[in-house]
């Protein structure tokens, strides 16, 4: 099966930022898994918020809002670990008396992400090799675009995907398709119930108000289709093939099923 982390072209240390829609905790944590499988040291975070990791998804969480004293604890816990999840805060009080015969999996509510400033310390002086962070949120919609204060993507990210589901293409566009779907309509420049054809998604991944935005120039960038199934093959290979016209992208993969990728 293809896996993700060989079809990306990662740097030696690579800070991934994720944005976008339609799998981007789940593809965190797929990536984290097949990272740590070749013996890296892997950073799951956020820069914004997400929901407490299951005993699958991380080996360990670290929550802990003081800096110096939250990369101590990464440092120790690559002693027995290579999957390693960390925030700042989180919701869930019965959360916080988390100790070390415990674990995330047992408990509900969410986690409340870092400074972005800090996450190139986790690499620096944390001991990863790798950190891979959700920079936005779509509430379980197919496609977005970015408010005015999103994505929360540093300024040494490396490594940018941007997510967006197959289930999107084609579908006029409104609140059960899209997040902030009226920010798209501005982006691309169509009206609401329009439809979502390949040219308008293709002109939202490639704008700088839109999938692109707050990304770093010098970030390798790959669109991720997600959802991506025999049926909607053919929109999928149009809006890949428009996407690649873009000196910004540096490749489109999508995947039918979690975890299995494909160069489109």
């Amino acid at each position: 099966m293809p896996l993700l982390s060989n079809l990306i072209d990662l740097p030696d240390k690579p800070l991934i930022s994720l944005v976008g829609a339609g799998g981007k905790t789940t593809t965190m944590y797929a990536l984290a898994r097949e990272l740590a499988r070749q013996g890296k040291r892997v950073v799951t975070t956020t820069t914004t918020q997400i929901f407490m990791p299951t005993q699958d998804e991380t080996e360990k969480l670290i929550v802990e809002a003081e800096t110096p004293i939250l990369l101590n604890m990464v440092k120790a816990a690559w002693k027995q670990h290579h999957r390693i999840t960390v925030a700042g805060s989180m919701n869930d009080a019965i959360g916080t008396r988390l100790s070390e015969s415990q674990h995330a999996g047992k408990y509900t509510g969410k986690l409340f992400g870092l400074q972005p400033g800090i996450l190139p310390l986790l690499i620096a002086q944390g001991g990863a090799d790798a950190v891979i962070s959700e920079a936005d949120g779509a509430r379980h919609r197919m496609i977005k675009a970015p408010a005015d204060y999103e994505p929360v993507v540093p300024f040494e990210t490396n490594v940018a995907l941007l997510l967006m589901s197959a289930k999107a293409i084609n579908q006029p566009l409104s609140e059960e398709i899209a997040h902030r779907p009226e920010r798209i309509a501005a982006v691309t420049g169509i009206n609401l119930g329009d439809l979502l054809t390949p040219t308008v998604i293709a002109r939202l991944m490639t704008s700088g108000w839109g999938a692109l935005k707050g990304i770093p120039e010098r970030a390798k960038v790959y669109v991720l289709v997600t959802h991506a199934t025999l049926e909607r093959r053919e929109g999928v290979q149009e809006l890949a093939r428009l996407l690649r016209r873009s000196v910004h992208i540096t490749d489109v993969l999508s995947s039918e099923e979690a975890g299995a990728w494909f160069t489109i």
